[in-house]
């Protein structure tokens, strides 16, 4: 056999070799940085799309909705921890005894993810500490139950330092 021929079968050798060790690396790194499914319950949650988004119109059509000032004026918001203060009201009136919670989420990846429960201070105000981990695009999702059904609200926010 030729040196050339010979050369050319082991530059060959090593270049599979040289594929197969980064074939390798990639496979390892991409499962080590493998997320699971964001929500657990995504297939019940869809079993009941339909019904969520009637009980959502009959409560913004019955008039029931939330106040804030970082949600009227989303760049309120920066980095760090803070208080939000909110009002669910009906009309007018506020709504008392109310289960909110508030999540914070980077849609690229749930590593930040953050939900928290606001407590009621008085009638129909709520607060609660967020702490956001630094600039850039969010998102808040405000979800209020009570017995006549659950409100459901999302705000895109960019946070400022």
């Amino acid at each position: 056999m030729d040196v050339s021929l010979k050369r050319a079968f082991w530059v060959i050798k090593i270049a599979f070799l040289a594929l197969f060790v980064a074939t390798f690396f990639t496979v390892k790194l991409a499962l080590a940085g493998h997320t699971p499914t964001i929500d657990s319950n995504y297939y019940e949650k869809g079993l009941k799309y339909e019904q969520s988004i009637l009980s959502q119109r009959k409560m913004i059509e019955a008039g029931y909705g939330f106040q804030a000032n970082w949600i009227q004026n989303p760049s309120a918001l920066h980095s760090g921890k803070q208080e939000l203060e909110l009002e669910f009201q009906h009309g007018q009136q506020k709504i008392k005894d109310a289960q909110i919670q508030v999540q914070l989420d980077k849609t690229a990846t749930e590593k930040f993810n953050e939900i928290i429960t606001l407590k009621e201070t008085s009638p129909g105000k709520y607060k609660g500490m967020l702490s956001i981990p630094f600039p850039g695009e969010w998102r808040i999702s405000i979800s209020a139950k009570i017995p006549e059904g659950t409100l459901e609200k999302t705000v895109s926010v960019k946070v400022t330092n």
